[in-house]
């Protein structure tokens, strides 16, 4: 009796663990009745260079706290705006002493203060708003060359890819690995991985250039999760901080889009191998997903499918994973589009902001309100 009891327990929980895993397929159109209506974006805000105070060169990274503050990373320069766009500080100081930073690595902030991962030296620096050092420590060696993404309950959350040479020239699939470090403890923990596409060109005295084909995309919600688009096909994964595990996977019938014919014939920064300018190859469709945001607690699938007049298809999904609603947006004209196609801009509370570039090759951050007549 007693072995039986156990049997079926076991069943119980061996199942349950099957169901937790099993994506959630959801169909192509929409719960909304109202769907693929557009939105409007009205601007509001714009932010220019500021003379003396500060200089745009290579801005990005760019983020929003909690109460409309802005920041962006630039050379030598991790630049706080507030919430109408008046420059407030640098918070970057070169050096290797107590507050200083060789290079920005990324950031992110936590019940008021900004959280910075340097290297050169390697560490994390916290900061309070108003400027003020409140506490910096060493990385763990084991998580050099990591980006750190998250910081919840006392523990430290970074992205680690690992490194993958192959004996000639090919697609490869290379495992980011989410790894977590204690405040009170000395070695870190693998807690999960998930794979990406890079381009790995091999030369013939031994060198290598890496291109990525698809990336990692992610954005923590409500301050213990976080969403995970990380394969070329629409499919997205939840994270729970507390459990250390995935929680929840989804995904909708979707029609991929082929890549356009000109993709690809843009510069790639002239990296050379064996004398040669290495070009990655065109790939047939392009990543399904291009970018996730959170807008009013709901998830935002930015998608690859636009229609005529340039408009972005953006699929909206609950914390459960049902498929609710979906809109078109048109992004700004000027705005600063990387090689790999994701969308440089921040949703935050009921605004869009984005990096945008002129003619004269100046740069500008500009602030949308997000109008839905609906």
């Amino acid at each position: 009796m007693k072995r039986s009891a156990l049997t079926l327990t076991f069943i119980f929980i061996f199942s349950s663990f099957i169901l937790a895993q099993a994506v959630i397929e959801n169909p192509e159109k929409p719960l909304g009745k109202n769907a693929e209506r557009e939105l409007k974006l009205k601007e509001v805000l714009r932010i220019s260079d500021g003379g003396d105070e500060f200089y745009f060169r290579f801005p990005k990274n760019l983020k929003i706290t909690p109460d409309a503050s802005i920041f962006i990373q630039d050379i030598d320069q991790l630049l706080h705006f507030d919430q109408n766009g008046k420059f407030v500080r640098n918070f970057f100081k070169k050096g290797r002493g107590p507050g200083e930073m060789g290079f920005v690595i990324n950031y992110c902030f936590h019940d008021g203060n900004i959280v910075i991962q340097s290297s050169m030296p390697y560490k994390i620096l916290w900061f309070g708003l108003n400027g003020k050092l409140l506490n910096e420590f060493r990385i763990h060696e084991q998580a050099i060359g990591s980006e750190f993404l998250f910081f919840y309950d006392d523990v430290y959350y970074f992205l680690k890819s690992e490194r993958s040479r192959p004996e000639k020239t090919a697609i490869v699939e290379i495992p980011q690995n989410l790894i977590s470090l204690a405040s009170d403890e000395k070695e870190i923990k693998k807690l999960s991985s998930f794979t990406v596409k890079k381009y790995i060109a091999v030369g013939n005295r031994g060198g290598a250039v890496i291109y990525p084909v698809n990336y990692l995309i992610n954005v923590p919600y409500r301050k213990k999760f976080l969403f995970i688009s990380h394969t070329m096909e629409y499919l997205v994964k939840l994270f729970d901080f507390e459990e250390n595990r995935i929680i929840r996977t989804f995904r909708r019938k979707y029609k991929r889009i082929k890549t356009p014919r000109d993709a690809g014939k843009e510069k790639r920064g002239g990296a050379m191998i064996d004398g040669k300018v290495v070009i990655p190859p065109k790939q047939k469709y392009l990543s399904d997903i291009q970018n996730l945001f959170i807008y009013r607690d709901n998830l935002w699938v930015v998608t690859s499918t636009k229609d005529k007049e340039r408009r972005t298809l953006i699929d909206e999904y609950s914390f459960e994973g049902k498929y609710i609603d979906s809109y078109y947006i048109k992004f700004p004209d000027r705005i600063v589009r990387n090689r790999y196609t994701l969308e440089p801009v921040v949703i935050s509370g009921n605004f869009l902001y984005a990096l945008e570039k002129n003619k004269d090759e100046s740069y500008e951050i500009s602030k949308y309100n997000i109008e839905d007549k609906n």
